[in-house]
């Protein structure tokens, strides 16, 4: 008995809906018809008005077009004044054409004014053809005042078709055309008012019973749609009932919320996944950290100790003319220099690598007596600046194998080191032979070396390279009047302090 109940109601509602469809679809018909008359009749009034804008509009752009003409050929100047008046005469020319398609197109003409138009549009063509013959030569002679004035003569006949003659002949055809329209919305205006009375209490009625149809089904969406922002995606499927497009909207709900549910399943998979993957990553950093590390500690080693067996010579050749006491010194500087290269360290102070290139020119001072001279300046805010260990060593001793030993009066090989906007620039400065190109090249490592002391300068700009990357510079060049100078320039960056964290 229920479900006759329910199924006698909704049969009800069902012809409930279709009379107050059938009875509001036979009031908008006999409504749009009224509406359709009106609207058509204003239409016309307001085709008839944009015609005569339209008109108006084209006997300006061709008053636009000869001023911007007469402009351009008698007074223009300067190249600013003419480009302007080009314009002028190109955009009023376009605006003109673009008016005059449009009274063709989007009006009704008769034939006389299609004739009318035909000879404007025909006079603007005669115009453009002549227009060029005209200002490619001015100033004008006798041939270019003929042109003009056949130009400037067809603008009067054009003003003449858009005034005297088109104009007067739309005007006619428009009043004639208000009058039938002001007789026909006489006869409906009454008629019309009442038709929209009527469908507005048809259309209220209406509007009622849809919207009570609609509002349980919308109630039960925003239900879910609340729980879905809470987070409870559990909630029970909404059953499709209702019009189609609310079935439409519930299906979507459901199909929405299986969707997120899925997505965020997804999501946490890909989280894990994403940290199983970024563990990785930070072990492969740690092993490449490593790698270059080893890298680093392996250049090191190679440097090669060609001047340490010199120094054991000269000690040697010292032991055999003096006393102990200069041996024991030297032997002393000899064991820190040992002890500074097998120091594992990847980075040293300034004033340990110093240290080391005191004890090594000392040692080279008392094997070339007053043939060597040297010197080291570096402020002492500087000294705690950290730096790969044995990277100025190298170049000291290019300075003196390959500059100052084969000079028979020896020289001066000088260090310094100063500090400008956080660079380090450390500069080997001596007076020897100076350096050959082959030398030169194989310094800023675009050769390779073949013998040890130029084994240890590559050796030094790999190592540079890949502590400071592309930070670093090595410069090279001659010093006036004779001797090298080698200028290395590094990045002081904040890691680069003795004791930064």
């Amino acid at each position: 008995m229920v479900e006759g109940k329910q199924k006698r109601v909704h049969s009800f509602g069902q012809l409930l809906v279709t009379y107050s469809v059938l009875m509001v679809t036979t009031l908008l018909v006999l409504g749009a018809i009224l509406f359709a008359i009106i609207f058509a009749q204003l239409s016309t009034v307001q085709q008839q008005t944009s015609r005569y804008a339209t008109v108006m509009q084209l006997a300006s752009h061709l008053s636009a077009q000869r001023e911007a003409f007469n402009r351009l050929v008698f007074n223009t100047t300067t190249e600013e004044q003419k480009i302007k008046a080009l314009s002028d005469l190109s955009g009023a020319e376009i605006r003109a054409r673009l008016m005059l398609q449009r009274l063709e197109i989007a009006f009704e003409v008769s034939p006389d004014q299609y004739f009318l138009l035909r000879g404007i549009r025909n006079g603007l063509d005669f115009i453009s053809q002549q227009k060029p013959l005209v200002l490619d030569n001015l100033p004008l002679d006798v041939a270019g005042y003929t042109r003009y004035y056949m130009i400037d003569t067809t603008f009067n006949y054009l003003d003449n078709y858009v005034y005297a003659r088109f104009l007067s002949s739309a005007v006619t055809q428009d009043a004639e055309a208000v009058e039938r329209m002001q007789a026909s919305i006489s006869h409906i205006r009454t008629l019309a008012m009442l038709l929209v009375l009527l469908f507005a209490v048809i259309y209220t009625f209406a509007i009622v019973m849809i919207v009570r149809s609609l509002v349980q089904p919308v109630r039960s969406m925003v239900d879910t749609a609340r729980e879905i922002t809470k987070g409870n995606l559990e909630t029970p499927d909404l059953p499709a009932v209702g019009p189609s497009e609310i079935r439409f909207l519930e299906q979507s709900l459901n199909s929405m919320k299986a969707s997120l549910k899925e997505r965020i399943e997804t999501l946490d998979e890909n989280a894990k996944l994403e940290k199983r993957i970024h563990l990785q990553e930070l072990q492969q950093v740690k092993v490449k950290r490593e790698l270059d590390r080893a890298r680093l500690l392996t250049l090191q080693a190679q440097i090669n100790p060609h001047f340490l067996f010199n120094a054991m010579n000269t000690i040697s050749r010292t032991a055999l003319f003096e006393d102990a006491d200069d041996t024991a010194d030297l032997v002393t500087d000899l064991a820190g220099i040992f002890r500074y290269m097998l120091d594992q360290r990847t980075t040293v102070s300034l004033r340990d690598e110093l240290e080391f290139i005191g004890k090594y020119l000392k040692i080279q001072k008392i094997r070339f007596g007053e043939r060597l001279e040297y010197a080291l300046e570096c402020p002492e805010e500087l000294h705690t600046i950290l730096i790969p260990p044995l990277i100025i060593q190298p170049f000291v001793e290019n300075a003196i194998i390959h500059g100052l030993e084969p000079l028979e009066e020896g020289g001066t090989v000088r260090i310094s080191i100063e500090s400008i906007k956080r660079k380090l620039f450390i500069t080997i400065e001596d007076t020897g032979v100076g350096i050959a190109d082959a030398q030169r090249e194989i310094a800023l490592g675009s050769q390779v070396a073949n013998d040890n002391t130029h084994i240890g300068m590559a050796n030094v700009l790999e190592r540079i390279k890949l502590y400071y990357g592309s930070t670093s510079h090595m410069e090279v060049r001659p010093r006036e009047p004779s001797g090298t100078v080698i200028l290395l320039s590094l990045p002081i960056r904040k890691q680069d302090r003795l004791g930064a964290v």
